[in-house]
């Protein structure tokens, strides 16, 4: 069996303190970067997990929320703004699930 890695993805400040906890990553600087790299990621078996710490457009948004839906390898995973002082407010999935269940419900 091949040994799974996590890799990050995104903005310098964070890539460089997950790395201090060993974390492998990339620093994306946009988000046309940031499909290039996640296409690369993806095909590699030895990763089975990717963080995504770098705010992307709503396309890219969905493209990673219908892939993750679809795939169960790599583990996608939204990393939130540490910073942020509603950060409840800013995880991506949960929100996605929200606005699915008001479409429903109304």
């Amino acid at each position: 069996m091949v040994d799974q890695k996590i890799h990050i993805l995104g903005y310098d400040e964070i890539v460089l303190m997950l790395g201090l906890l060993g974390i492998e990553g990339t620093t994306v600087e946009n988000a046309n970067d940031f499909m290039q790299i996640f296409n690369d990621l993806i095909k590699k078996p030895t990763i089975g997990m990717i963080i995504i710490a770098i705010d992307l457009p709503d396309d890219i948004t969905e493209f990673l929320v219908d892939f993750k839906l679809n795939n169960r390898r790599p583990f996608i995973f939204f990393l939130p703004d540490l910073f942020e002082p509603n950060i409840e407010k800013e995880d991506v999935l949960i929100n996605k699930i929200l606005k699915i269940i008001g479409k429903l419900i109304s």
